[in-house]
């Protein structure tokens, strides 16, 4: 009974998160973007074209003036791209310090409706992760939603270039797009020619923990720096997050395991080596063995963010190969 507590704690957690868009939830997207994630182009594929076409179908014709973000991610695309939004939500996250006196608006994932409408804004944008949750509650007072996706790396980039072109902000955003490919490019490139370490990415706290796939935002930096999942490769399943089996992860044997906690990370790392203690097997693993077991940063990789993205893979890039 209690493991089942800890674990649908932690699920709660996770899909909270997802409403600041640092991860997958279970609502996911019929269309996802292969994007160009893995690559040195920013070519657009087919199917990131139709996505980018779908989703811009949300927008009005004329650019919104007053728009409401319900998320951290999207309200860090506002700011890249020079709008200044009418509310924000309320976050332990650091927003942005030109939006320092904008009004907060509640929670991402339970925002204040009274407060939203007090704004009157003509367009609220939020998280296609939490969407039917969000949109429920602004059609109560008769405000019209777009949903963008936030998961993911690429994602982000998929957003920001709707963003542009629905607010009129087009040449911003390719502008910054641009600016983040040149960086992603000059990083991968800068990785040494060995064989791709196989990865680990836990998310959770001292109690329990849960596996990250290739769709979670750290997932797919991963996947950038040429580094294999154990979820995609070796246990062979898309789902965003995994219960974490012993049995699983000695089987695959990573060669490194990265943390992410949502709280002190520290601590979750001391708790997790001394769940690993117990049993015999998991010190064994060449993650163990090479003294790569780490946690992250979570002001970088705590939730998704196109401003923060290139920092994160430099940062994973010198934990991987170093």
């Amino acid at each position: 009974m209690i493991k089942k507590l800890v674990f649908s704690l932690l699920t709660v957690s996770a899909l909270t998160l997802a409403g600041c868009g640092t991860t997958d939830e279970a609502t996911k997207a019929d269309v996802k973007t292969s994007g160009h994630d893995n690559t040195t182009t920013a070519v657009k594929s087919k199917s990131e074209a139709a996505q980018i076409e779908t989703l811009s179908t949300q927008f009005p014709t004329e650019p919104p003036k007053n728009v409401v973000a319900t998320s951290v991610s999207v309200t860090e695309l506002l700011d890249i791209l020079g709008i200044m939004p009418a509310g924000i939500p309320s976050s332990t996250h650091k927003l942005p310090d030109n939006f320092a006196s904008v009004p907060r608006i509640g929670s991402a994932v339970e925002p204040g409706i009274e407060k939203i409408a007090s704004l009157n804004p003509d367009l609220v944008i939020g998280s296609e992760s939490i969407k039917s949750s969000i949109d429920k509650k602004i059609s109560q007072i008769n405000l019209k939603g777009a949903y963008l996706p936030t998961d993911s790396y690429a994602d982000l980039k998929v957003s920001l270039e709707v963003l542009g072109a629905g607010l009129d902000k087009k040449k911003e955003a390719t502008s910054y797009l641009a600016q983040v490919q040149k960086k992603q490019d000059k990083i991968v490139s800068s990785i040494p020619d060995k064989v791709a370490p196989k990865v680990m990415i836990l998310f959770g706290n001292g109690s329990s923990f849960m596996l990250m796939n290739d769709t979670t935002y750290v997932g797919s930096l991963v996947k950038i720096v040429k580094a294999k999942n154990i979820v995609t490769e070796t246990m062979k399943t898309d789902e965003a997050f995994v219960p974490l089996n012993m049995e699983d992860v000695t089987a695959a044997n990573p060669d490194a395991i990265l943390l992410v906690s949502h709280g002190d990370a520290d601590v979750a790392l001391k708790q997790f080596k001394a769940d690993v203690k117990k049993n015999g097997a998991w010190e064994k693993l060449n993650a163990f063995k090479n003294n790569k077991v780490q946690a992250l940063d979570y002001d970088t990789f705590g939730y998704s963010s196109l401003a923060k993205a290139t920092i994160g893979l430099e940062e994973l890039k010198d934990i991987l190969y170093k």
